[in-house]
């Protein structure tokens, strides 16, 4: 029997051009796609709407395997839970996919690519060898699978997982397509956030998904932020601030600058003012991240998180200059799934 393909690495416009060749219809694709994502049937065989002669080309071709959860970590308080999975896939690789379930908020960070090469001194990923990018039907089955584990659906989306989202932009646009279907996956734009060490060249791409933006800034000069992301010395600050100047501003949709706090790197007071000239209320908001280390790090060992008054002074600092500014103390830390923090090797719980 010849090697079947996945059917959740194919776009809508991928399985009409199937269902034509095949001399159905091309709204067919439609329907299966809305059997497989908004209902989660993966039998063919009870897609009702589907003719007898179409589930027998599907079957013939295409399987709807998902991922195995290779292993879990698991953490709570009174308010909800964070769950960290290790997912195996089809070729043994693995991935790392973290559920943060709180308030009702069902929030999935989500892989792009095994490993990554952006080499940031603040992410335990990049201490890894790069294996690939993943499939558009690998980023989409992370939420297929954990919703089914869960037993609930997912409600937001972020790519803050393994990988730089823009650097595996192919794949991602066919997954963003089929999670903002309202007919598929139906999850709404503003609930889906892309993350970006700053591949400023592909942010267009992207725009018109409507989805959030964030960019990971982490320095107030060139030299601090070559040191800690070598991507920088492609894509300087000063390309940053412009591109986000000529930014229409938004109230419900501004640029989110995520910004790791590392301790006597990029922390001081004076860093915070540099910003503060750099960027206007109107356009950005900031999103402060005390750097995450486990007590296994070996990659970050000569990286600190600041003392909780240096964090609290730096947040105050851009406050009173009018920003919008939150503080994320991650989620999952205990169980290494905060940001930064994704390398692979969940044990389970």
């Amino acid at each position: 029997m010849k090697n079947k393909e996945s059917l959740f690495d194919k776009s809508q416009q991928e399985l009409e051009e199937f269902c034509i060749s095949k001399e159905f219809k091309k709204y067919n694709a439609r329907q299966i796609m809305r059997w497989v994502y908004f209902y989660q049937t993966f039998d063919f065989t009870k897609m009702t709407d589907i003719s007898k002669s179409l589930i027998g080309e599907l079957l013939n071709n295409f399987h709807t395997n998902l991922p195995e959860i290779a292993g879990a970590t698991y953490e709570e308080d009174i308010n909800g839970y964070s769950k960290k999975y290790l997912i195996r896939l089809a070729d043994d690789m693995t991935i790392e996919s973290v559920l943060i379930n709180y308030n009702n908020r069902k929030t999935l960070c989500v892989s792009s690519q095994i490993g990554c090469k952006m080499g940031c001194a603040f992410c335990e990923t990049a201490g890894l060898e790069r294996g690939r990018n993943l499939s558009s039907g690998e980023i989409i089955s992370q939420i297929l699978l954990i919703s089914k584990d869960i037993k609930e659906k997912i409600t937001n989306v972020v790519f803050m997982g393994m990988g730089e989202p823009l650097d595996n932009m192919i794949e991602l646009k066919k997954s963003l397509n089929i999670m903002s279907d309202n007919k598929f996956l139906a999850i709404a734009p503003r609930k889906i956030t892309v993350s970006t060490c700053g591949l400023l060249d592909k942010l267009n791409d992207i725009e018109k998904f409507k989805c959030k933006i964030a960019i990971s800034l982490n320095a107030s000069d060139d030299i601090t932020r070559s040191r800690l992301m070598p991507v920088n010395k492609k894509f300087p600050l000063k390309n940053i601030v412009n591109l986000i100047n000529l930014q229409k501003p938004t109230v419900h949709n501004k640029i989110t600058l995520e910004y790791v706090l590392i301790k006597g790197i990029n922390d001081n007071i004076s860093n915070a003012k540099e910003l503060i000239k750099m960027f206007s209320p109107s356009k950005v908001k900031f999103n402060l991240i005390p750097l995450n280390k486990g007590e296994d790090s070996i990659f970050l060992k000569n990286l600190e998180r600041p003392e909780g008054s240096v964090i609290n002074d730096f947040k105050v600092k851009l406050l009173k200059a009018g920003f919008t500014v939150t503080t994320r103390f991650s989620k999952a830390q205990s169980i290494n799934g905060g940001c930064g923090q994704l390398t692979a090797k969940t044990l389970y719980s």
